[in-house]
């Protein structure tokens, strides 16, 4: 099916006086767009490299840091960002590509040499959303596709994984293969942060840490232990070869995420219906640890294992689920959350709390769930026991729950979100989109009034003050979650295109929300700020074309029906006419197409350029 020529099929007619959530939408659009220059220009060079050090400062800075200052405008583009930010995006990536490269030693082939992925996942994010901006770059088809092979078996001078044993061969890997002996600086900052252990019966004396000899017998033991064994957070790999699948189409992506993320789905039933954190090279539950299924890098002993495990276990499931339509790859974050929920207690506060980690010593560190997880589960699935683990994980947080608080790009949080579609903070978006100008404002107020030397800074300072935020806009305009920001695709349940201007993003004027959503159904009013331009606008179904729109029935804001068309397409087409607003009510099947980065027009072969 190619749209190359739209007609609408629905017109709005309804006069607006317009909603104070259209207003603050656009404006929101428009101050973004106003400091996304200011920002580029104050910390880049000619050409788009960082401005920062000269020689990469050594092992503990990590590659994902420069890649970050960027990662979301991708993002903003296709949901409605200026072209600039479009024609940036592509820019920057390239740029910092290259200053990793040739500056830095840190990637060949363009791909990060042989980090971990916590790390990587970060990384990747900004690549899969160039997709959503540009899906007729050829050389990001490639790209993609070089990629995946360094995890598929396609490359052999990088054999990242084991097809016969379903395992990723070490928790670093990357463009140079899989990496089974470790740098020092990797070994002392992750025992040292307790990112891992050395398994049963390994302590670490005082002072090992200065001590040379008993530094290379460690070292020794985090090769064997850690290095040689795949991870939870090598899930975070699969977003990967689902960005390739989206490019291509090929079977052979699908198969791989279907093989490895089956197989830990198996292992934790296997494992009494709990993940464990490490199998070793013949996919056995602690091979490397003597039966020990904690332990593991980024696992279950880890300082942030929680939220890690928690992300690559949500964004692997999400990946197989839009890739299949199978829905049963969603017991993947199932099974994680009810072990935890199954150990949780309410505590003497009232609070449900759930063990953050295990140990030798059992269950322990008791806090509020990380709500990435059960968000993600609930938006994918829309079941009701998915909805009650969210009403449940809520008990005694409903506070934190209830809160829109101005936040920055990395820190993504869902959960007020889910309140508004629930019914219980009604103004919700208007407060979202306060909070997120003001956030915005604020950033762009210490761009301009940084004075330190730029080559010398921090390298989180760019992640602090970019002043692309997306929250808002995701979850408003969309009806999705936030991508996990390690690593994850865009899940929006609708996207727009602007027919004139062929390209993505609710056209200029043009303001969206999206107020309900159902296992086959979504609301959604669209209003044309314009008082002198009509404005054509593309919507689809899914962020990858994955859904399918089998009705449309027009409502006014009293929900009475005025029209009502049934529909089987991925794209529905709407002319707003100057200072006017529709209310859709959409019926659609979910997961029933191939995701595609392939726009309105492109039909099913995208024309690579």
């Amino acid at each position: 099916m190619t749209f190359e020529v739209i007609e609408p099929i629905l017109e709005s007619s309804a006069p607006t006086n317009p909603p104070s959530w259209a207003v603050l939408e656009r404006a929101l659009i428009d101050a973004i767009d106003a400091a996304a220059p200011i920002f580029l220009e104050k910390y880049t060079r000619p050409g788009g490299a960082l401005i920062w050090q000269e020689e990469y400062p050594g092992d503990g800075v990590w590659a994902d840091d420069l890649y970050e200052a960027f990662f979301n405008w991708p993002f903003y583009h296709a949901l409605g960002g200026s072209d600039y930010v479009g024609a940036k995006s592509f820019v920057e990536w390239n740029a910092i590509t290259r200053q990793l490269t040739h500056d830095y030693g840190r990637a060949s082939r363009e791909f990060i040499n042989d980090d971990d992925w916590f790390h990587n996942a970060e990384n990747y994010i900004y690549f899969y959303g160039l997709g959503l901006v540009d899906p007729t770059v050829r050389d990001n088809r490639d790209r993609a596709q070089r990629f995946a092979g360094f995890y598929t078996g396609q490359d052999p001078t990088a054999p990242c994984y084991d097809p016969a044993h379903r395992v990723i061969r070490s928790p670093f890997s990357g463009s140079k293969g899989p990496l089974f002996h470790a740098r020092w600086a990797d070994v002392h900052y992750n025992l040292l942060h307790e990112h891992t252990t050395l398994g049963p019966g390994v302590e670490l004396s005082e002072g090992w840490e200065t001590v040379e000899s008993e530094g290379g017998h460690i070292h020794d033991i985090f090769d064997r232990v850690v290095m040689n064994s795949d991870v939870v957070v090598n899930l975070s790999v699969v977003p990967l070869i689902a960005s390739a699948f989206a490019y291509t189409g090929q079977e052979k992506y699908r198969r791989w995420i279907c093989d490895y993320v089956e197989a830990w789905i198996e292992r934790a039933r296997a494992n009494d219906g709990v993940i464990p954190d490490n199998v070793g090279p013949t996919g056995a539950i602690g091979e490397s640890r003597n039966g020990q299924w904690w332990g593991g890098f980024y696992g279950w002993t880890g300082r942030y294992g929680h939220q890690m495990m928690g992300s690559a276990l949500t964004i692997a499931a999400e990946a197989a689920q839009l890739v299949t339509g199978d829905a049963s790859y969603l017991d993947l974050v199932r099974m994680w959350l009810d072990a935890l929920i199954e150990r949780g207690r309410v505590d003497d506060e009232g609070r449900f709390v759930v063990p953050h980690k295990h140990t030798d010593d059992g269950w322990k560190s008791f806090a509020p769930m990380h709500p990435h997880p059960p968000v993600h589960l609930w938006a994918a699935s829309m079941q009701d026991r998915d909805r009650q683990r969210l009403q449940q994980l809520r008990q005694g947080w409903e506070a934190a729950w209830d809160t829109v608080t101005s936040r920055g790009p990395r820190e993504m949080d869902d959960r007020s979100w889910t309140r508004f579609l629930f019914g219980e903070l009604p103004r919700y978006p208007e407060q979202i989109l306060q909070a997120n100008y003001r956030e915005v404002r604020r950033r762009l107020d210490v761009v301009m009034h940084d004075d330190q030397d730029l080559t010398r800074m921090d390298v989180h300072h760019w992640q602090q003050v970019n002043p692309v935020l997306t929250e808002a806009l995701t979850h408003l305009t969309t009806g999705g979650p936030q991508a996990v920001y390690w690593g994850g695709l865009a899940a929006g349940r609708l996207r727009y295109f602007d027919p004139a201007r062929k390209r993505a993003g609710l056209p200029p004027d043009v303001a969206a929300l999206v107020t309900a959503l159902g296992d086959r159904s979504a609301r959604v009013t669209l209003v044309n700020l314009s008082v002198c331009q009509p404005r054509d606008v593309l919507v689809g179904a899914g962020s990858f074309r994955e859904h399918r729109f089998r009705r449309v029935t027009v409502v006014e804001e009293s929900s009475q029906v005025k029209k009502e068309l049934e529909l089987d397409e991925p794209y529905l087409p709407i002319r707003l006419h100057p200072g006017t607003q529709i209310g859709l009510q959409l019926t659609m099947d979910r997961y029933c197409n191939p995701p595609t980065y392939a726009f309105p027009w492109h039909g099913d072969s995208v024309p690579f350029r």
